[in-house]
Parts: structure tokens; sequence; C-alpha cells
């Protein structure tokens, strides 16, 4: 059956070149991540079906609109990320995204598609420039135009393209204020849903009651749309209604049973609920209509990790490295697996590539902290002042680094330590025992007694 899409096609500027001058491993770090930034991005706004080649990316969405929020999106965040990736680096990698809508055919019995529009969005965005989006005629005139800024671009002549020379198009950004000034009498569903996703750039305090009220909007208005009870979904849980978000999660796959971030996100539900055995089929759905989606593979490696089951986790946990060598949560908690099983060169191994791959992650310094206390305890110290550094008030770090310093004998050092994790936790029983421990150590037994009656009363 055929059916219209808006195909986005996005690449690497010059990976190749870049692939024949720097170490593979380089490479295919920043490729990887690439790879899932797209793909969170995408899931972000709905996409119906995505394939990785040699020669790109492709996303197919519903509607245009949605197509090109998702483009200028992700050129915005891979600009962000690529700083960090390749700082080390004189080489950049820089995407193209090109954008087209049109006729395509899904091969039966297989998730692959075919179609002209295809072709032709790849043939676009192999013109665009550098961090540009470029889109055809035929997507100025699905849009909503005035809530965007563009320019004429160049004609080109598309390789399997009907028309001789085609007229491109650069579309620059979306005009977020014309967007919220629309009289909300004349916003669709697909507006309000966008509307919504769009408050995930805001960072404002409200803006998850704005990105709630517009889902509701959306559903209002159109309620076979899956990917508003998903993000409506997610939002719910964060709030703590879980059965609004099981409604949710269940009314998105009901529309859509091939939807992989709706199985994903239901079964996190499912799995912090206790229902390990629906979360995992859940988790394996998420997997096989999405067999890269990273994320999925590490929240099963840790339900076969809770369930005892150590080779289907740490199976899971190399395919999680495999797909995304560079991911440091799943290094850590690879780290801790290993560790745990006794395995302490591996643990210690990976312990280190989570830190090279997030050198300002708290809980990489805090956890590799607690691995190296037995082993070596002035690097043990210097992790847990480093995870400090990157967050002040990490109470557990504060208080581990006092004990060790207690143990150290550095009695005003642990007290400083012990009283900065009241500042940010006061009245936690365990901080206060251990200040009453080292009071009664010091000979101050009047401030011990507080501390102790101040933490018997603690719940």
């Amino acid at each position: 059956m055929d059916i219209y899409f808006a195909a986005v096609f996005t690449d690497l500027v010059r990976h190749s070149v870049v692939w024949n001058r720097v170490s593979r491993d380089a490479v295919t770090n920043v490729i990887t991540e690439y790879r899932y930034l797209s793909q969170t991005l995408a899931s972000q706004y709905g996409r119906r079906h995505e394939n990785f080649t040699g020669d790109g990316h492709l996303f197919l969405f519903e509607s245009a609109d949605v197509a090109v929020h998702f483009g200028l999106k992700l050129i915005a965040f891979w600009k962000q990320r690529r700083r960090y990736l390749t700082k080390d680096s004189a080489d950049d990698l820089p995407i193209r995204v090109g954008c087209h809508f049109g006729e395509c055919s899904r091969i039966e019995d297989s998730d692959a598609w075919i179609g002209r529009v295809l072709n032709i969005a790849k043939r676009v965005e192999s013109c665009a420039s550098p961090d540009s989006l470029f889109v055809t005629q035929t997507i100025l005139d699905l849009i909503d135009l005035p809530a965007y800024e563009f320019e004429e671009a160049e004609t080109c002549e598309l390789k399997g393209d009907f028309l001789p020379r085609r007229q491109l198009y650069r579309l620059i950004s979306i005009d977020h204020t014309a967007l919220a000034a629309r009289p909300e009498d004349r916003m669709t569903a697909e507006d309000w849903f966008l509307t919504g996703v769009g408050q995930q750039r805001v960072g404002e305090g409200n803006s998850t009651e704005v990105e709630r009220r517009c889902y509701e909007r959306a559903l209002e208005l159109r309620a076979n749309y899956p990917e508003a009870h998903n993000n409506l979904g997610v939002l719910l849980k964060s709030s703590g209604d879980q059965l609004g978000a099981a409604d949710q999660y269940n009314a998105a796959l009901r529309l859509w049973p091939r939807y992989p971030e709706a199985h994903y996100n239901f079964a996190i539900l499912l799995e912090e609920g206790g229902d390990l055995d629906q979360a995992e089929i859940h988790y394996r759905d998420a997997i096989k209509f999405r067999p890269e989606y990273v994320d999925a593979w590490l929240r099963l490696a840790g339900l076969f990790e809770r369930s005892n089951d150590r080779i289907e986790a740490e199976r899971h946990y190399e395919a999680v490295l495999q797909l995304r060598p560079g991911f440091a949560e799943a290094h850590n908690n690879y780290a801790i697996f290993l560790e745990a099983g006794g395995n302490t060169a591996r643990a210690d191994h990976h312990y280190q590539a989570a830190l090279k791959a997030s050198p300002e992650s708290p809980e990489a310094h805090f956890n590799y902290a607690m691995f190296l206390e037995s082993r070596d305890r002035v690097q043990a110290e210097a992790h847990y002042r480093a995870a400090i550094r990157a967050r002040a008030n990490y109470v557990e770090a504060l208080n581990n680094l006092a004990i060790l310093l207690q143990e150290n004998g550095d009695f005003a050092g642990a007290e400083t330590y012990y009283l900065a994790a009241l500042r940010h936790r006061p009245g936690d029983r365990n901080t206060l025992y251990n200040l009453a421990t080292l009071a009664k150590v010091a000979g101050d037994n009047l401030a011990a007694d507080s501390y102790h009656e101040q933490a018997s009363k603690t719940e």
C-alpha cells in the first residue's frame, strides 16, 4: 500500500575524509553518538521508520511540519554535542539534512520502504550546505510558512527526479513567538503536539505543565494520536500518576503496536512497579521494532541483573557497548555488575571507560571511588572530590569522603564534609550518626549526644 510521508535524510559531512585521517575508534565513537542523538530526537517526534546505511540516515514522518521541526532540532543539538566529541581534534563533522514529501511503499512482510520520495530526499540532502536543512517546494507547500524563516538555496538537477531541475530552499529557523501567538481555536492537533515537544527547549519551571496541556489539547482534537499519548504518558509518570501513564502507553500501543518508544516507556513503568515479566516483554518488543534501541538494551541488561540472570545480563551489556561504545552510563553499570561478580580487572576497565566517555559525570567518579577504596585510598579520595566538584550537593559523595577522611585521621576535614552534607540534606539520619561517631572519637561527648538525639528524631 502506498503512503505519503515526509522523508528526512541526514548525513555527516566529510566523514569518510576524516575516517582516513584519525583513528577508526575515534570516528566510530563520533558516528555512534550522532546516531544515538538522531534516533533519540526522532523518537520524540514519532518517526514512523528509520534506516541507517553507509549513505546516511533515513527517517519517515507523517507530516512535513513534524519532519522539519525534527531536522532543525537535530542540527542545533548536533552542533552542541560534537563540540565536546571533537574538542581534542582539528576535525569537525557537521551535518546535512534534506527533506521531501511524497509517496512510498512498504515492502510486504518487512520494515523496508521504497519510493521516489526516498531517492529525492537523499539527493536534496547531498545538495545541502553543512549544518543546514534543505527542502523542496513540496515541503514549503505543506508547512505553515509564517512560522518559519527560510530562503532560496539553489536549483539542482536531482538524479531520479521526474523534474529536470528543482528549486531547493534552506529552512533556517522556527519562529516560536509566532507559534505561541497563534489563536488557540486555529491550532490543529499537530500544532499542539509540536508546541509540546518544543517546550523541551524552554527549560523554564512551568514548561512541564505547558507541555502536558499541549498533549492533552492535541488528544482532544485527535484521539488517535499515538505520539501524543506516549509523550503525555512520560509526563504523567514523572508527576507520579502511574495509572494515568499506563493508560496513555496502552492507548499509544493500541493505535501503533509497533511503536518502540511506547513499549520502552511502558516497560520502565512496569519494571518500577515490580512486574518484571511484563516489563521484559515490552523491552523485547521495543528492541524487536527498533533493533538498535540502545537504551532498551541497557534497561533489559539491568532487568536481567536484577533477576540474577548474569549470563543474559552480560550479553546485553556487551550488546549495548557494541552499539554505542562511548555510552558512559552503560560502562558504569557494567562495571558495577562485573565488580559484584568478582571480575575486578574488567570492572576497573569499564569504570575508566565511563570516565573517559564522560569526565564530568559525578556518578562515574563516585562509583569508581567506592571501587578504589580498598585498593587505592588516595585515588578514591580524588574521585570523591571530583564527584563533589561536578555536583556540589552530592550528599552520598560528601558522606563517603568524610568517612574516608575520618578513617585517615583528618577529623577536621571529615567534619567539614559531614556538615556540608547536612546543609544539602538537613536531618539526614546517616550523616547525624556519622557526626555523632566523629564527635565521640574526638572526645566531645556533649556534641555526640546531641547528634544522636537529632538522629533518633528523624524518620
